[in-house]
């Protein structure tokens, strides 16, 4: 059994007005970065004036350029850039530690389009009652039923395989658009071992072994516009195994 006291911690999380940061990891997205960041841009603005958006961006196309353009336009927008391919976890892990100290909650999501920024609003208003809040693409929402066959396969798999082992209140455990408590955030970034996409699954299940509550909110899921799809069903097959391993222990 997990302990269900919920983690309090007070070096970055202040009592202050609400402060919204979107970490957002890109890798060769120029076909649809335009239309993302405009979209996330409004979304955050509706639900807090004082958000930030940065951006950790990996790749050799355009994305970069328009993003670094944006960014002079708008100082709520960072850009971080790595010459080396980090891959999602310590992309993810870099932009945690970019976060400003004021921030309260923290939004992650796809730069692809599969995601949607203006549902960001639906998740945040789960986050007063839960530490992680996760987009769960497992409903009648959305178009997952259109998704490759081997990638449905892979992603239910990983869902029952990590439910079941670790007790994860979530039915999708794999889901990438989340909303995180700053406690939660600060709590986990450092314990983070995932190299790729394993560190969806990997961020519930610290969360949970540390007791903080967990919930799923429906979000529309839908096919990417433009642009191919980065997951390599081979190396996330050998992440998820190695992260069960590595954790069920």
């Amino acid at each position: 059994m997990f302990p269900q006291t919920r983690i309090y911690l007070s070096r970055l999380c202040r009592e202050t007005d609400l402060r919204i940061s979107a970490v957002i990891p890109v890798y060769n997205e120029e076909e649809v970065i335009d239309e993302f960041s405009s979209r996330l841009v409004l979304a955050l603005e509706k639900i807090d004036p004082d958000y930030e958006a940065i951006f950790i961006v990996e790749g050799t196309d355009a994305t970069l350029e328009k993003l670094t353009a944006l960014a002079k336009e708008n100082p709520r927008i960072k850009v971080h850039y790595s010459q080396e391919r980090l891959g999602l976890g310590k992309a993810m892990k870099k932009g945690f530690g970019l976060i400003d100290e004021d921030t309260e909650y923290v939004v992650t999501m796809d730069a692809d389009l599969n995601h949607q920024p203006e549902e960001i609003q639906n998740l945040m208003a789960a986050a007063k009652t839960a530490d992680i809040v996760v987009g769960s693409r497992n409903t009648n929402k959305g178009m997952v039923e259109e998704l490759p066959l081997v990638k449905r396969m892979i992603s239910a798999t990983t869902n029952w395989t990590m439910r079941k082992i670790f007790h994860i209140p979530s039915n999708d455990v794999t889901s990438g658009f989340r909303i995180y408590t700053c406690r939660a955030v600060e709590t986990l970034r450092d314990q983070i071992v995932a190299k790729n996409f394993e560190i969806q699954p990997e961020l519930l299940i610290r969360a949970r072994k540390k007791g903080m509550p967990i919930t799923d909110v429906p979000i529309t899921f839908l096919p990417r516009p433009r642009g191919t799809s980065k997951l390599s069903f081979v190396k996330s097959g050998i992440g998820y195994a190695m992260l069960i391993i590595r954790l069920g222990l």
